[in-house]
């Protein structure tokens, strides 16, 4: 793995959640702080798990914009530059995010652009988008994005089934909030892992039953009128139905 040199953005606040690691990881992330004046960790009593931890990070985070700077990515130094200026001439936007390099655990990388949602003005159209659930709809969950975001979601919530594609839900509502600016640059990295949290989910039926609900949850809770609520939680029911009927398909079809 290479990395990148540091970001080139001056203002950065980093906040690490140890959250009750077994390993050395406490130590290592406690002598990158000693040396950087803008690093705080924020020790757990009790392991929270991603989506709890994130919000937690969230809610100690003092700046306008933020990121999650996700353990299997690589951002290149200009990221967090770019990203703010494209959300300085989007003042209606509410996220901005890059294309993507995908390693796969073979090695092999592949380029990714998620051009879905771009110069869409409409919320109900975004909402239609990203309520699909198909394609790349994961890229722009790399971006940054607006700290007001936070207080108007109320940050990314489990679902029935625990933490199982809860980002999606967190998207679909910030899609339904404001707009989504694309940089066409590949200023990210990620590397998929064996051991990663999407590689290990079941994609079971319980669980799609769980984000559908969930999904639809967080339309009612949109600031979309009435009838664009009822008509994109209806198109979401059934879109999810639909998907979680084909996975089981393809997952219990005979290998030949």
């Amino acid at each position: 793995m290479t990395a990148w040199p540091p970001q080139t953005w001056p203002d950065l606040e980093i906040l690490i959640g140890e959250d009750c690691s077994t390993d050395n990881t406490f130590e290592l992330v406690s002598a990158f702080a000693a040396t950087q004046s803008n690093v705080r960790i924020l020790r757990r009593d009790a392991n929270l798990g991603w989506l709890r931890n994130s919000n937690d990070l969230m809610a100690n985070a003092a700046g306008e914009l933020m990121f999650f700077a996700f353990h299997d990515d690589l951002i290149a130094p200009t990221y967090v530059e770019k990203l703010v200026e494209a959300l300085r001439h989007r003042p209606d936007a509410m996220l901005a995010f890059t294309d993507v390099e995908l390693v796969h655990l073979d090695g092999r990388s592949e380029i990714i652009a998620f051009d879905t949602l771009s110069k869409v003005r409409s919320p109900l159209r975004r909402g239609l988008l990203m309520g699909g659930h198909t394609g790349h709809w994961w890229i722009p969950n790399r971006g940054l994005f607006r700290a007001e975001a936070v207080r108007r979601v109320g940050g990314i919530r489990p679902n029935a089934a625990g933490e199982f594609s809860a980002d999606w839900t967190w998207l679909l509502h910030l899609a339904l909030l404001g707009a989504f600016v694309r940089v066409p640059e590949t200023l990210c990295r990620k590397y998929f892992r064996k051991e990663g949290v999407s590689r290990n989910w079941a994609f079971s039926r319980a669980q799609w039953r769980a984000l559908r609900r969930a999904g639809m949850r967080e339309v009612w809770n949109s600031p979309l009128h009435l009838p664009g609520r009822a008509f994109l939680a209806a198109y979401i029911g059934l879109n999810l139905a639909r998907l979680g009927t084909l996975w089981q398909r393809a997952v219990s079809r005979p290998r030949r």
